[in-house]
């Protein structure tokens, strides 16, 4: 019997000795540098940039990133569902990664560089045509990335890898305008958004390029002739009946919605909260509270090794949920840190950080899980289509929280420009703290008994096995 497991799982294709190694992978890996400015920067700085220096005010620019953010997520379940129903003979991935990069570097460069009298109209639609690039691109590396290997524990360590290269993008982007803002004496937002936008504009195509001509990508598992490949619907309509891929989409929509209250109002919680403009100086220099961001990213970077050994040990659902209580006391830890300290926030940044690295990449390593799962009932590999669903999940978490806080800002009083009342900071740190707090319970309750563990998913990859040597 065992020999004849053995057999069978020699009979699947296994990309174990496929997936690149060492300079090789980082290359690979390398486009999630320049991702990685659009991605949760673009929510840090770029609403506080139109809400307050170029005066489109709270409740227009909340209300715009939402709405635009939902169209993002209404056609990500498309562009999923088209890269896995129609491979070129170039691949699945590659060339829609080729075809997107020019068209997001235009994007980037309109927002981050708007004209003078930019308003509602133009933000609208910038912000709709760089979602749509930033989204092919980003969705074909992930599901590549799931696709390098079989195995249940290498997806993580693949996952985690390209996590990483993500998170030094964000400390090389985080890093860039302060750097810019002490050379010429400017740490506006104006500064941080173009320094951004240059950075991602030129290292896209060249990370793009690397990765696309430098490893090989794997081919689509073989398909029976005779089967009628699924249409949209049918799809959607089998995902729905998945009752391990809505628990986890709906665990990485509430890591989004935790993530987007607290990167949303970083502005505005550093400035009046915390009360951290000055409050460290260096050589005379102030520095710009925005340099906490490069904590959180540090222990994010750092924490990713620590949570891929954990899940070794416990299994992934069961390190995400460890991560999520980390949150919860990093969170009740701003209840008793002192204001205007600097130190004590650049702790809660780290730690903060640290259980922050975990999510994104086992979450990932997680759907490639209930991919197969979704391969032994279907018969089709929709790496594709369920990592463009996690993409929805997280967008829309990442969008209610500015949709909703900041016009809930704007009607309390809230002035994004500063000189608040008591009453206004007490709401702001309510939001703050109790948004997170309340959210990462519900991800621990979601992830607990999560039904794939490495028992299961080795049981499904020996189901496939069966069915495709048949």
């Amino acid at each position: 019997m065992g020999s004849s497991k053995k057999q069978l799982e020699q009979r699947i294709p296994t990309s174990t000795n496929e997936a690149p190694r060492g300079f090789r992978f980082f290359l690979f890996a390398s486009p999630q540098l320049a991702l990685a400015t659009l991605g949760l920067p673009i929510v840090i700085y770029l609403p506080a940039y139109y809400a307050g220096p170029l005066g489109l005010g709270l409740a227009a620019t909340g209300f715009i990133f939402m709405i635009t953010r939902f169209w993002d997520v209404i056609t990500d379940g498309f562009l999923g569902w088209a890269v896995d129903r129609f491979p070129t003979r170039w691949g699945r991935r590659k060339v829609w990664m080729i075809v997107s990069t020019p068209l997001m570097v235009l994007g980037t460069i309109a927002i981050c560089f708007p004209p003078e009298g930019a308003g509602n109209l133009y933000l609208m639609f910038w912000l709709t045509f760089i979602y749509i690039w930033w989204t092919l691109i980003h969705l074909c590396h992930i599901a590549w990335a799931a696709e390098l290997s079989d195995r249940y524990d290498e997806r993580s360590s693949i996952q985690s890898r390209v996590l990483a290269v993500y998170f030094s993008g964000l400390l090389l982007v985080l890093t860039a305008p302060i750097a810019v803002g002490a050379i010429i004496g400017d740490t506006g937002l104006e500064t941080k958004v173009r320094a951004m936008g240059i950075y991602a504009a030129v290292l896209l195509p060249l990370t793009v390029l690397a990765s696309v001509f430098m490893v090989r990508e794997r081919p689509a598992p073989p398909r029976d002739p005779s089967e009628k490949p699924m249409n949209f619907t049918e799809g959607m309509a089998l995902a729905v009946r998945n009752p391990a891929l809505l628990r986890l989409l709906g665990v990485d929509m509430l890591a989004g919605l935790a993530g987007g209250t607290a990167s949303g109002l970083f502005v505005f919680v550093t400035r009046e909260l915390f009360e951290l403009e000055g409050a460290l100086t260096i050589a005379g220099f102030a520095l710009d509270p925005g340099a906490l961001l490069i904590f959180t990213y540090a222990g994010a970077f750092f924490g990713v090794p620590i949570w891929l050994k954990l899940s070794y040990r416990i299994g992934k659902h069961h390190a995400v949920s460890v991560s999520a209580i980390v949150t919860i006391v990093a969170f009740l830890y701003t209840l008793i840190m002192p204001k205007g300290d600097f130190l004590a926030a650049a702790i809660f940044y780290l730690v903060n950080g640290i259980a922050f690295g975990a999510a994104p990449f086992l979450d990932r390593a997680m759907l490639a899980d209930v991919v197969d799962l979704d391969q032994t009932k279907t018969g089709e590999q929709r790496t594709g289509f369920f990592f463009a669903l996690m993409s929805m999940t997280n967008k829309i978490g990442y969008a209610l929280p500015i949709g909703i806080i900041f016009p809930l800002l704007d009607v309390i009083g809230f002035d994004p420009n500063g000189n608040n009342d008591p009453q206004a900071i007490a709401w702001l740190g309510a939001i703050f703290v109790g948004v997170p707090i309340l959210l990462k319970l519900l991800i621990v309750a979601l992830l607990w008994r999560f039904p794939i563990n490495r028992e299961m998913q080795e049981s499904l990859r020996t189901q496939l096995a069966t069915q495709q040597a048949s």
